[in-house]
This record gives structure tokens, sequence and C-alpha cells, in this order.
């Protein structure tokens, strides 16, 4: 690793240490987000490995969010979230056998309205900054002070 690489990487390794709970579904939010660009960049210059690594990230974090979910007590918003990563792997396989990049596009635009909606939560909720990173990933439902009913997601 170069000394700008190794700079780079530690302040990446700090923010995630001190990042609250929210912020770090943000942070993966971010990371799947780059991944896919990676991967529409890597189709379009024909760079099948690089293709395959940034497809790979991506779902990896994907499956990551999906894992965390409370379907349990998370309710209706837990279980649209749970269909919505499903969708959204299946499109990814698709990109990755037709090696096309709409299907990231579609995927991209997804998690961006899904990170949205969680930076939102991050500035609605400053009160999760004093919960410690290894506390549960939250749901919706149980970030402080946020009123969820329902999450409508058609696929």
């Amino acid at each position: 690793m170069s000394g700008h690489e190794s700079i780079a990487h530690r302040y990446h390794e700090v923010a995630v240490k001190t990042a609250n709970p929210l912020q770090l579904i943000v942070m993966l939010y971010d990371a799947a987000i780059c991944s896919l660009q990676e991967a529409q960049e890597h189709i379009r210059n024909k760079n099948i490995a690089a293709r395959a690594g940034a497809i790979n990230r991506c779902t990896t974090i994907i499956s990551e969010l999906q894992s965390c979910l409370d379907l349990k007590n998370g309710g209706e918003i837990a279980s649209s979230l749970d269909r919505l990563y499903d969708y959204m792997r299946r499109r990814i396989f698709t990109a990755n056998v037709e090696q096309s990049v709409q299907p990231l596009q579609e995927t991209e635009a997804l998690l961006g309205n899904l990170r949205s909606a969680w930076q939102e939560l991050v500035s609605q909720n400053p009160a999760m900054a004093a919960l410690s990173p290894e506390s549960r990933i939250p749901t919706p439902q149980s970030a402080a002070g946020t009123q969820f009913t329902s999450l409508s997601i058609s696929i």
C-alpha cells in the first residue's frame, strides 16, 4: 500500500469504527452504489475480472443489509426491504449474465433512494449517535423518534 492509500485506509477505518448504527447503514449503501458504478464502467470497458469483483462486492453488501433485517419484529417495512433486496440481487445477476449496465443503473437508483431515506434518519436522530457501533443495526421502526407506518414497494 502506498502512503496515500494507507492514510485513506486508516481514515476510512476510523470512520467506520466511530460511526453510529444509522451512519453504518448509509456507509454500506455508499459502498454498494460505488461498486455498482465501478461494475458499469468495467462492463463498458469489457473488463470481466474487475466487473465480477465489483458485482460480488455489491451483492455481498446487499446480502449483509438483508441479513440485518428483523423480519419477526420489523413489520411490513422489513418484509418490503427483504423483497426489494432480493429483487436487487436478481437484477445484478441479470446484469452480470447479460453484461448489461441497465439493470445495474436500476439497482443503483433503488439503492440511492434507500440511502437518501437512511441519511434523513441520520439527520433526524442525533440521539442515535450516542449508541455504540456494536449496537444492533436498527430497522427503520427501531430508529429513535422515527414514525414509519409502511413502505410500499412494487416489484
